[in-house]
Formats: structure tokens, C-alpha cells, sequence
């Protein structure tokens, strides 16, 4: 990463640290995240079948579920399976739900090569084609040889050796002449070096060659074609979409894209019939390995396997996986710690998807379709299914002795009720602190940082307890229930989070009242957690975020963008300790009179 930027980057990381987010970017701060409206776009749902109707049976995806549900690195929001064509399991991790969007996070890279494979299959883009005919501007005498070699393949192969990286999507206001500034690390095509900036200018691309924004084009070409709901991309300071991150996306359009990679570019409708939307030989351009690294296989702006199967992955495990030799999709969004394609999820799909040899129509079988109902009923995030409770059936003489024997009992506070009385009215302020509802990496992806907590108070209303949390000049209203997820709408910072709390009333090991909650940004991939502790001399505030930023951290050493900012403490065990205590923080709250 060139000098310029390396300073920017130090200079960013110390003011998050130390909590001068005051003008941290170099422009003016504005709204990212789209506002999610259903009645945007009417969408055409894919049609469905029962699992049995298309060579699956109920027991394995109920299985599958379970285990899921089970797995406590997953973090599961919504899984969609689709074989055939036909949609045979839509499972939501309530409070989540696959009727709205979703963040795509680098999932969508593979949408902007599809978008590039438009352009080729037009005759407008040859992928041979070097970077400096398509923005000549960006070019001068003292452009190196090695900027000049990139072409379009080695953007969507990611090998360009570009060494402007996504944290120069924070730091810079005009990406594409950033990216031609900056320095060429290898020779173009010779390694594979993941960068979203690549992605980023192929976007560019589409909306140079065509003069339309890669929205409008995608709209035209692909989208309104398949049916797609609402979506929206994110746009950088100059207005351009980010293309390699920022999409919204509903889960059932994600499916239709693996669909439309599984049918070779084929679209088919019930009313149209088949239709060629992509180019048969762009599809095998573009899914098959053309370099590998150390997080695997890549293809052409999507992650190849070795079984021959392939997936568009976006971090925190967003998948849109492909195995063509048993004509399956498999969707899921979740919000995992995991970075890569390569998981502990992706190895279940394998086993569920790659290894059983499917076949076509089996015999209905209701006792286990009625099982897989059931369970689907039962899910919920971050959570294992609980076991199946056989009813206990008495002779009707002890039934009928056991309801006369019943007496009434005195109605007792529960739990939830004691919290309620307890916190009704309660007021608390705090020192100065960069604590938010945000959680860190999200306030770092949408350059939307808090001003820190200053006062909560509480307010029993009914079976609710209502959260006043005040941060700077904004003042946000959490609705929280002991029995349920309460969804509301947070405005933070002029960007609106649809939010589930799922709160509990409880007390620690040292009989200490404990609330819990859990605030779920249902659109994303992040979780904030808030605990409050009431001991009889004072009352602690602790939250924490999933995915953490040091958990990311620790994953990407050896990369530059994480060695850049490991170098800044000299001790990469420290600098998580530094990012977790921030993100994570802990704070005296002082009772308000």
C-alpha cells in the first residue's frame, strides 16, 4: 500500500482507538445503507415442491437443520434449498426472516461479473482488453509499466497486484484515481491477491461502456428478467455503486442467481418459457479456476471447488452455493465470524449437497414432511431446536383425579415483572465513551460512528419495558418483551436498521439482577449484544458485537491490510486486545436523579 494511504490508515486506526471519530473520513458524512420498502419491487417468487417431489427427503434437510440450529460458529439467519428448479426449503432462524433483504457483503462480486460477461456477450468488452483504454484519463508518462499491463481479467481474476485496498474505501473520496496512483505489488496475472477494489473498477466499467449506473444495467438485463424484489447497492462518495460489497438483496433473488449460473444462463418462466439471459460460455468462463490462493480456488469473480460444485461468498457467510452435478442451490445468511468461502457451514452443505447421489421423485412421506414443518416452526437464531417432548397420556380416572386434586395458587411476580418494577423509571448517565448500538465494524463500514453513550432509562409499559438509549443528539426507543423479539426501527446517524431485541430477564451466579439483550440488525450480518448488571452499589453496562472486529483481525494476518494496522502495536495480540476492548467496552453507570 503506497505511503499516502499507509499514513491515512494509521492516522484512521488511532482516532477510532482513541475515540476522535470527529471527522475521521476526508468528506462530508452521508447516509449509505438503503431504506428497505417492499412495495418497490413486486417480486415473482420461485416456484415450489415438497423435498420428496425433487429427490430430497424431509429427514435429511430436517437433519441438516438441526445441525445447523446446533452449531454455535454458524450464526444461521435464513437457509434456502432449491432443487430442480423448485424451492423445497426456506428455513428462518427467527427472529430473522428471508422476507426482507439481505446484506451480500463480497457475495455480490459475482453479480458484477456477471454484469462484465453482459458487455462481452454485447460485443462491447473484450476481457484482454488493458485498463488504460477504457479510462485513458487515468494514464500519464509516469503511469508504471505494470499499471498499464492490467487488463479486465486480471480485475475479475483478481490478480491486478493493485495495491489499493478495501481500507481505502475509508480513507479516499475518488476510488478509481486512487486505484491507477497506487502501486503494482507483482506482475499482473502472475498471483492471486483478493482485493475489492478490482470488483469496485469493474463497476466502473459497466457504467463507462454503458453509460447507465450498474443498477440500471443489471435492472434491464438480468433483474427484471428474473423477478427480482427490491434491492439497492451502496454508492461510493462519488456516487458510483461499491460493486464488490453494499447489495440488498431478498434471499429468493440470491437462489435465482445460482439458478441462472446452474442452467448455464438460461432464465426459464412459466409464462415466457426459456430464455437466454447469459452467455453459456461466459458461465464456464467465469466458474471455472483461474488462480488459486490461500483461502482456495477462484474463478472469474466467484470461489471454485474442487467437486466441481462453486459458490458466491460474501464474509460472515453470505453463500449462494452451486453443485451443478445434483442440480442444487443452497442460500444462506448468517452472521458467522468466518471471512472465507472455506467453513465449518460449507463443509455441511458438502456433505448434504456434494456426496449423496440424488435421484428424481420419491414417494411422499408426510410423518417426516410434517417433522420437517415442525422443526422449521421451532427455529430460532443462534439457538438449537429442542428436543421432541412425548406427551405423557394418563388413564382418563388419574387425568380426571389430577384436575380435581388442582388447586389454585397465588399468583407470583415472574421474573420479567420483577425486572419491570424494578428498572420502571430508573434513569442512568455515564462518563464520556465511544460505546454504540452500531457495533464497531458496521459503524467502520458505513463511516457512521457514534458520539458514545451519555443516558438510558427505562419505562414499563404494559408487558414491555421500553430502553430510552441516548447517544449524542439522538435518542433511540427499544421495545423490549420477556416472552418474544420486539422489531422495531432504529435511525442511527440519517440510516435506517430494521432491529429484533430479544431480551431476558435473569440474575448471575451471585444472585445479581442481570438484563439481557441481544439487538439483531435483521438486514446484516452484525449482532450487538448489551448486558446491564445491577449489584446493590452500582450498576455496569457490558456489550459486545458479533462479528467482532478483532475476531476479523485475527483472521486476515498475513494480509496487508491486516499487517498494516497489526504494525501499529507491534503485537498482533495486543491489537485485538485493543479492538475487542473498544468494540466490546464496559461502563459504571451513575444512577440520574
Amino acid at each position: 500500500m503506497e505511503l499516502k494511504t499507509q499514513v491515512k490508515a494509521l492516522n484512521y486506526t488511532k482516532k477510532l482507538l482513541t475515540g476522535d471519530t470527529d471527522g475521521i473520513v476526508p468528506w462530508a458524512n452521508y447516509p449509505q445503507k438503503p431504506v428497505f420498502r417492499k412495495a418497490s419491487r413486486q417480486q415473482v417468487p420461485l416456484p415450489t415442491a415438497s423435498p420428496e417431489q425433487q429427490g430430497i427427503t424431509s429427514q435429511q434437510l430436517e437433519k441438516m437443520v438441526k445441525a445447523l440450529a446446533a452449531m454455535p460458529q454458524a450464526k444461521a439467519h435464513c437457509l434456502l434449498v432449491v432443487r430442480g428448479g423448485k424451492l423445497v426449503l426456506q428455513a428462518d432462524f427467527h427472529p430473522y426472516t428471508s422476507q426482507i433483504w439481505h446484506v451480500t457483503h463480497s457475495l455480490c462480486k459475482s453479480i458484477t461479473g456477471m454484469a462484465i460477461g453482459l458487455l462481452v456477450d454485447k460485443g462491447l468488452l473484450s476481457i484482454q482488453q488493458p485498463l488504460s483504454e477504457i479510462f485513458p484519463e487515468y494514464f500519464n508518462i509516469f503511469t508504471s509499466r505494470r499499471t498499464r499491463c492490467i487488463t479486465v481479467e486480471h480485475l475479475l481474476t483478481m490478480s491486478s497486484g493493485i495495491n489499493f485496498r478495501e481500507i481505502g474505501a475509508v480513507l479516499e473520496r475518488d476510488w478509481l484515481r486512487s486505484y491507477f496512483e497506487a502501486d503494482v505489488l507483482f506482475e499482473p496475472g502472475t498471483k492471486f491477491d483478493y482485493n475489492s477494489m478490482n470488483t469496485y473498477v469493474l463497476g466502473c466499467i459497466v457504467r463507462r461502456l454503458t453509460q447507465k449506473s450498474l443498477s440500471s444495467f443489471l435492472t434491464e438485463e438480468l433483474f427484471d428478467p428474473m423477478g427480482f424484489g427490491p434491492f439497492e447497492w451502496e454508492t461510493c462518495p462519488l456516487g458510483n455503486e461499491k460493486a464488490g460489497w453494499g447489495l440488498y438483496l431478498m434471499p429468493q433473488d440470491m437462489a435465482k442467481l445460482g439458478l441462472l449460473l446452474l442452467n448455464k444462463g438460461e432464465w426459464t418462466t412459466s409464462n415466457q418459457g426459456k430464455r437466454r439471459l447469459l452467455s453459456e460460455e461466459w458461465v464456464e468462463q467465469m466458474t471455472q479456476t483461474h488462480q488459486t490462493g490461500p483461502q482456495g480456488n477462484y474463478g472469474m469473480q466467484i470461489w471454485t471447488l474442487e467437486s466441481g460444485a462453486f459458490a458466491m461468498n460474501g464474509m460472515y457467510g453470505q453463500y449462494v452455493y452451486c453443485v451443478p452435478q445434483n442440480d442444487v442451490v443452497a442460500v444462506l445468511c448468517s452472521g458467522s465470524e468466518n471471512l472465507f468461502a472455506e467453513s465449518p457451514v460449507l463443509d455441511m452443505m458438502r456433505e448434504n449437497f456434494e456426496l449423496p447421489d440424488f435421484g428424481q421423485a420419491l414417494p411422499e412421506d408426510k410423518p417426516a414432511y410434517d417433522a420437517l414443518q415442525q422443526t422449521l416452526r421451532q427455529l430460532r437464531f443462534d439457538t438449537p431446536v429442542p428436543p421432541a417432548v412425548q406427551p405423557v397420556q394418563l388413564p382418563w380416572y388419574k387425568a380426571l383425579l389430577q384436575k380435581w386434586a388442582a388447586v389454585p395458587q397465588p399468583t407470583e411476580p415472574t421474573v420479567w415483572q420483577k425486572m419491570q418494577q424494578m428498572l420502571d423509571g430508573k434513569a442512568f448517565t455515564c462518563e464520556k465513551n465511544k460505546a454504540g448500538l452500531l457495533a464497531l465494524m458496521v459503524q467502520c463500514m458505513q463511516s457512521n460512528h457514534t458520539g458514545g453513550l451519555s443516558e438510558v432509562r427505562f419505562s414499563a409499559q404494559g408487558d414491555r419495558l421500553i430502553l430510552y438509549w441516548q447517544e449524542r443528539n439522538e435518542q433511540f426507543e427499544i421495545p423490549l418483551e420477556g416472552s418474544a423479539p420486539a422489531e422495531t426501527i432504529l435511525s442511527i446517524g440519517g440510516e435506517q436498521w430494521k432491529v429484533a431485541a430479544i431480551a431476558k430477564a435473569t440474575t448471575n451466579e451471585d444472585d445479581v439482577p442481570v438484563l439481557k439483550i441481544q439487538l439483531c440488525f435483521l438486514e446484516h450480518s452484525a449482532v450487538r449484544r448489551i448486558k446491564f448488571f445491577f449489584y446493590p452499589t452500582e450498576t455496569v453496562l457490558r456489550m459486545e458485537e458479533t462479528p467482532s472486529v478483532g475476531g476479523s483481525l485475527n483472521q486476515m494476518r498475513g494480509t496487508p491490510q491486516a499487517d498494516l494496522i497489526l504494525d501499529l502495536f507491534k503485537d498482533a495480540s495486543y491489537a485485538k486486545y485493543r479492538f475487542d476492548r473498544f468494540s466490546s467496552p464496559e461502563l459504571k453507570l451513575i444512577p440520574k436523579e
